[in-house]
């Protein structure tokens, strides 16, 4: 009796800790997968994000990270001069048939120069969450510096990068046309790969295996002494 208590305490407790070894490696790879978008957000636009135009744009369009959900009242577009306050008359929003991402408004008269701010409203597809936002363009005029500075934040707002701010490339060297080099191990042949997140998985997996082999011996051994 004294003996399966033993093995019953024994067995418990590994099992606990196999547990928590696999959960440990289970949450070093939901830490290491990508966060899932949300919102539709915007992602391009025509005219773009600060673009100065040399005429009236005919039509806006934007196009956003997720597709849209068709339902009345909940994806507008609208257009405001913001040097005189006007709002600018614009047909209904449409979202395009064979790309559920992209919406589309139509300008109806001629634009006077100066800054122009389209802002919107949508109803994602993909998760039901609603979005909403502002971008900026310009036409026969150049934006002022208190203007790029005002522009700028409304980039940060959207997590986009503002016109002229990208990063620079790096420059070309020759080793770019040199064979790559392939890194293998010496006693193998295969390619060697980073472990990068999975290696916590496999330290988990390796501590379930090390715990059942223990238990194994253990009770291997309290068999021999009983």
């Amino acid at each position: 009796m004294k003996a399966m208590t033993t093995i019953t305490a024994i067995t418990t407790n590994t099992s606990n800790r196999l547990l928590i070894a696999v959960l440990v490696g289970a949450a070093a790879m939901a830490l290491a997968a990508p966060e899932a978008s949300a919102h539709a957000a915007y992602e391009s636009s025509s005219p773009g994000f600060a673009e100065v135009l040399s005429e009236s744009p005919d039509v806006i369009s934007i196009r956003f990270t997720q597709e849209l959900f068709r339902r009345e009242g909940a994806n507008e577009i609208s257009l405001r001069h913001v040097d005189s306050g006007e709002a600018i008359d614009l047909s209904d929003a449409r979202i395009g048939n064979d790309d559920r991402k992209l919406m589309t408004a139509d300008v109806r008269r001629r634009l006077a120069p100066g800054r122009y701010l389209v802002s919107w409203t949508n109803l994602s597809a993909e998760d039901g969450d609603e979005d909403s936002g502002s971008y900026p363009f310009y036409v026969t005029r150049d934006p002022t510096a208190a203007e790029q500075g005002d522009d700028r934040q409304i980039a940060g707002d959207l997590l986009v990068t503002y016109p002229g701010d990208e990063p620079e490339e790096p420059e070309e060297t020759a080793t770019l046309d040199a064979e790559p080099v392939v890194v293998r191990s010496a006693e193998s042949d295969d390619v060697s790969l980073g472990a990068g997140p999975m290696i916590w998985l496999a330290v988990g997996v390796s501590a379930g295996v090390v715990l059942v082999g223990a238990l194994g011996y253990r009770l291997g051994q309290r068999r021999r002494v009983d």
